[in-house]
């Protein structure tokens, strides 16, 4: 007992790990900058970690006449707004310069050097020497105006987070913002539709006597089986033939080829709507129909004998007692449609302003491939209002798991 136990707990803790690790990893990298994101994995996000950087020692419009100048490299650095301050020690900085060439003493050759700190280097003919603090000194035997100078510094940097990446993908770049737009208008349509005429359907085959009751429920369970691919062509033939007969009408009765309007696209908002609709029923019928028919007999008996209408009985008595499967399957729903990429990528629309999410999300694969911090931001946003969905309709979630297998739900 002990031994399946432990099992079970390993297991159960091992399932959390592989689905805790890809979030962590997700949001940590979407809060990160740039620079750390390209350079460091996630797992580095939470301790220092040593990071390249380039600054300039002044500014380009400097022309003081100066013997000495003071500095510091963070503050230079941070010269600039950003929501990622760098902060940390300063460990070294790389210089290139040319020494003599052993194999050739009359020729020098160029190389690269990491100077630590507390290290006098040259640059530009001064001595130039910095501490971990960041603080720096640039001397000259007389007084010069020398050119700013890049240099390139390793700093072992402290953690740092902001919502750069957010802002950016929200508010700087429209194409997430009607991604999202696009989605609801998508989800909660085939989220309502399905349900509300799954639930009838499922009134009809638990509580009334109609010829061909339990063979037309053997058909609409079988069709779970059915897989989405080989349903493609002939809905894609039938969209198709639709929008051409509503152009046709369009053509008859107004006079829309003055402005170039008849055209009636086969992909849309409301194709995607339809074919979710016919996906989702099948398990929806079914899973509405093992809760209702679980529902006490006696209770509709009664209704029936006060003088209810089935209408009645559904809207005052089934709807109330179904709360906890309906719930379960709009929650199912909900993240089939909203995370859906083949239905959509196939029948939705393929006007850049009404992509939904997943498509968004797969063209950023080529957009912001370099760019790990603002598709990982992305990737987040599209996990937030289903994780908020779920959260909201959690009570429910497991008494609609367990619909129809005990007496009264």
């Amino acid at each position: 007992m002990m031994i399946t136990r432990t099992l079970s707990h390993s297991v159960l803790a091992l399932i959390v790990f592989i689905w805790v690790v890809p979030f962590v990893a997700l949001v940590s990298t979407s809060l990160r900058s740039e620079t750390e994101a390209k350079t460091a994995g996630f797992w580095t996000a939470f301790t220092p970690t040593e990071l390249g950087h380039r600054f300039s020692t002044h500014d380009k419009d400097d022309d003081t006449e100066i013997l000495t100048m003071a500095g510091n490299i963070l503050a230079r650095l941070n010269n600039e707004a950003s929501g990622f301050p760098v902060t940390g020690d300063v460990q070294s900085i790389l210089i290139k310069t040319r020494i003599p060439d052993p194999e050739n003493p009359e020729k020098t050759k160029l190389v690269r050097k990491l100077v630590p700190a507390g290290e006098v280097m040259d640059v530009r003919g001064g001595d130039f020497i910095f501490q971990t603090n960041g603080d720096f000194t640039w001397t000259f035997e007389q007084p010069a105006t020398p050119k700013p100078k890049n240099l390139d510094v390793f700093i072992n940097q402290d953690p740092v987070f902001g919502t750069d990446a957010y802002i950016e993908v929200l508010f700087d770049n429209k194409n997430v913002p009607n991604a999202l737009i696009s989605s609801f208008i998508v989800t909660i349509p085939a989220t309502i539709i399905p349900i509300t005429i799954a639930a009838f359907a499922a009134y009809a085959f638990a509580w009334m006597q109609f010829p061909g009751r339990d063979w037309l429920f053997v058909i609409v369970v079988s069709l779970m089986v059915v897989p989405t691919q080989l349903a493609f062509l002939p809905i894609l033939q039938g969209f198709s033939g639709i929008a051409s007969w509503a152009t046709s009408l369009n053509q008859w009765l107004t006079d829309c080829e003055l402005t170039d309007t008849c055209q009636v696209a086969s992909k849309s908002f409301a194709s995607l709507w339809i074919t979710h609709t016919a996906f989702g029923l099948p398990l929806a019928i079914y899973l509405l129909r093992n809760y209702i028919v679980g529902l006490p007999k006696e209770l509709l008996q009664s209704a029936r004998i006060d003088g209810a209408s089935h209408l009645q009985i559904f809207t005052k008595i089934i709807i109330p007692l179904s709360v906890p499967a309906l719930a379960s399957f709009s929650i199912f729903q909900f993240l089939w449609v909203w995370n859906d990429l083949i239905v959509a990528l196939y029948i939705g629309p393929n006007n850049a302003d009404d992509l939904v999410f997943p498509i968004r999300l797969q063209k950023q694969l080529g957009t912001f491939k370099d760019q790990l911090h603002l598709l990982n931001a992305s990737a987040v946003i599209s996990m937030i209002v289903p994780v908020l969905v779920f959260l909201s309709m959690q009570r429910y979630f497991i008494r609609g798991l367990l619909a129809g297998s005990v007496k009264g739900g």
